[in-house]
């Protein structure tokens, strides 16, 4: 439900003086080749690129980024407005639990009157960290039904970013590099469908001599070898080479990756309790190749990585989540992109607000934009 408060925010800065990208959707508009849901999220992906500068969820959160509540309107004690108006993080969280959802049911009623009755006494910096999964990095997930055209929207913000980054190559809000993941378990399905990014047409989202001079600079590569065909003692991985081969990697720009999550990258670690092992230090072959790419996978700079079907496999997702992790520590993620059609936790999770008090969720949190199936069928 915090994707309602992005999407409030995300009407209004369209509709103001600031926002800087009309042309370009209503280019978009124009060309007529994009669904309705594929250019809303287009415009919350701008919107959070652009007026957002591509921060952490927990951070524009915090900071009150996506408040629009008017205070001045709800009956308020004089003291909890006041602390309401101090603390941007606190009266975020008090529209939060304000929100109804379609059936008109409020997200927390409880919730409310403990924000009234006693603000000061939840701590809203950590209900945010545990909000968002306590990443320290960019993490979106847009959340379209399946037949929305996902593949088609992950093209579109490859290319929407490249546009940006090119004309302003030293803003950190823009990536240069993508890497995209397809979910383990359906190999032979989706990296086939990943590669019709290749067959997008740029000019359906931005006006020519920029379309073509963007795909020009593009470079993709399918990581989907599993071993060198070379009779050597030493196994060799290809996919390394296939990166490698963009030397000097520090001013790589264009590089597009797709592979199978855990196939190439997952394949030698082990997950167990939530614990994992990368074999970092080992001597096996296979543990060697594979840590040499995920290593020089996080060597990419300014990347952006995109995760398709982000609910499948649970234990992979968490492994995946290490790996991801581990890149940010080099300062080299731009963000994290997930899609899902079904954005839906097994078991309803529990935020803890205060000791007596937590926020059960069965939605994956970090859905920046939400389109319902219900709204897909008959439209598409």
């Amino acid at each position: 439900m915090f994707y309602k408060m992005i999407e409030n925010k995300c009407t209004q800065w369209y509709e103001s003086e600031r926002c800087t990208v009309k042309s370009i959707i209503e280019y978009i508009e124009k060309a007529g080749q994009m669904r309705d849901a594929q250019i809303e999220a287009i415009k919350v992906y701008l919107f959070l690129k652009i007026a957002c500068e591509c921060k952490p969820l927990t951070q524009l959160f915090r900071q009150g980024f996506f408040n629009s509540i008017n205070l001045n309107e709800i009956e308020l004690s004089k003291s909890t407005r006041e602390y309401l108006f101090q603390n941007p993080a606190a009266a975020a969280l008090f529209e939060y639990a304000c929100l109804t959802n379609d059936k008109d049911e409020q997200v927390s009623e409880k919730l409310e009157k403990q924000i009234k009755k006693e603000p000061a006494g939840i701590d809203y910096n950590e209900f945010f960290r545990n909000a968002f999964y306590g990443v320290s990095y960019t993490d979106y997930l847009f959340s379209l039904p399946m037949g929305a055209g996902k593949t088609y929207l992950m093209a579109a913000f490859i290319y929407l970013d490249l546009y940006f980054a090119y004309n302003e190559p030293t803003n950190p809000a823009f990536a240069h590099n993508f890497i995209i993941f397809a979910p383990s378990g359906l190999k032979s399905s989706v990296v086939p469908s990943l590669k019709t990014i290749q067959n997008f047409n740029p000019s359906w989202i931005l006006p020519e001599p920029a379309a073509t001079d963007i795909k020009r600079m593009i470079s993709f590569e399918v990581l989907d070898q599993s071993k060198t065909a070379k009779k050597s003692n030493k196994i060799k991985n290809p996919n390394v080479q296939k990166i490698a081969n963009h030397q000097p990697l520090s001013e790589l720009f264009g590089l597009v990756a797709v592979t199978n999550a855990e196939k190439v990258i997952l394949d030698r670690i082990q997950e167990k309790q939530g614990q994992i092992n990368m074999f970092e230090e080992s001597e096996d072959d296979k543990d060697r190749q594979a840590n040499e790419l995920r290593n020089l996978i996080g060597k990419l700079p300014s990347l952006s990585i995109f995760i398709d079907e982000v609910h499948h496999a649970v234990s992979d997702e968490i492994k995946l989540r290490a790996v991801v992790t581990r890149w940010a520590q080099n300062h080299t993620v731009n963000s994290v992109i997930g899609f899902s059609g079904t954005p839906y936790l097994d078991k309803v999770e529990k935020i803890k607000v205060v000791d007596s008090l937590s926020i059960g969720t069965a939605e994956i949190t970090n859905i920046v934009y939400y389109y319902p199936l219900i709204d897909g069928v008959g439209n598409f």
